[in-house]
């Protein structure tokens, strides 16, 4: 037989995961309340600064009476500190619920209780336990977003690259060529669609002038990243079509050395400039410290093999997706895992 603890954990996961990006970078949280072995009430946290899984899971009982003596299921521990929200343990406790059982520890709420005194560290009267059980890995793998966000202060940096049969990812000059099928690109705008932010160099906007956008798939576009350290980009780029989008260039770059004309889109660019504290190359380190800093704690790199060395020489590689064709090129820009 299951395990119940497991049992009740599973839904709440599968809860926590309708919250998607919409709650980033914040992580995905669900919670069960269950009372004589029957589910009695059930949320998750829908938005970033709306109410947290626990709240909504409470306030979904009928009838608030029974909630005294009750168990309630969250996939990651309930905060005990005021943010955006009151201190979710502490509602926990005001009405009546008796025992927490939580998928895995919140980092961030092991940072602020490290910064307190005992004093102002006081644990409620509520038995909280944490499951060792597989699900509790699925928990933590649930968020790994941000827990790297919390714990290195950057970005979980996704890397997919989609290589030939015989070890190339284009042309010789650079030109793209088809590698994935209709259902791997499916795949690939779904991991779009699940990024807060999608990274490429400029040499992918000069030899293929991509959208970066979300198509194959529902779901909201991710903030498109440029690495451009000589500021090479043409103003009539694709990707420049709107303001979601970030220019990372070094240093020595001169926004105003910009060709002339399109007068609107060149006025946005300077806008959405980030100017890397390096004079020759972006520092791909401080750029991810800079993205951390404004909200972002995902980012999926559709990698040349310049970016994929570069990222790869500072380990900042946290998953790769290789998607391998059947198909040989014979020559071209060659990309060694």
């Amino acid at each position: 037989m299951p395990n119940p603890d497991s049992k009740f954990m599973a839904h709440a996961l599968n809860l926590a995961r309708l919250g998607g990006r919409a709650v980033a970078p914040n992580p995905m949280v669900g919670a069960v309340i269950v009372k004589n072995g029957k589910i009695i009430g059930k949320g998750y946290h829908q938005k970033f600064g709306g109410p947290h899984a626990e709240v909504n899971a409470i306030r979904s009982v009928k009838n608030q009476v029974d909630l005294r003596g009750a168990t309630i299921y969250v996939t990651l521990e309930p905060c005990r500190h005021y943010g955006k929200t009151p201190p979710c343990l502490r509602l926990i406790e005001d009405v009546g619920i008796t025992r927490v059982i939580c998928g895995v520890h919140d980092p961030f709420q092991q940072k602020i209780e490290a910064r307190k005194s005992k004093h102002e560290n006081r644990s409620t009267k509520i038995e909280v336990e944490f499951l060792k059980e597989r699900i509790a890995k699925q928990c933590r793998e649930l968020n790994k977003f941000f827990f790297m966000w919390v714990k290195k202060k950057r970005p979980f940096v996704t890397v997919k690259v989609a290589i030939s049969a015989d070890g190339f990812v284009a042309r010789e000059n650079g030109k793209p060529v088809r590698i994935t099928n209709n259902a791997q690109d499916r795949e690939v705008h779904k991991f779009r669609a699940q990024h807060q932010a999608i990274m490429v160099g400029i040499n992918t906007v000069l030899n293929d002038d991509p959208q970066l956008n979300v198509r194959l798939v529902s779901g909201k576009d991710p903030l498109r990243i440029i690495l451009d350290s000589n500021l090479r980009m043409p103003l009539g780029a694709k990707v420049l079509r709107d303001g979601n989008y970030l220019i990372a260039v070094a240093e020595k770059s001169k926004i105003e050395n910009l060709p002339q004309g399109q007068g609107k889109r060149k006025s946005n660019f300077a806008k959405n400039v980030w100017i890397s504290p390096t004079k020759k190359q972006v520092s791909l380190k401080k750029l991810l410290k800079h993205l951390a800093e404004i909200g972002i704690s995902s980012v999926l790199v559709e990698a040349g093999p310049t970016l994929y060395r570069s990222l790869k020489k500072q380990g900042l590689i946290d998953e790769l997706i290789v998607y391998r064709g059947q198909k040989k090129l014979g020559k071209g820009l060659r990309l060694v895992i």
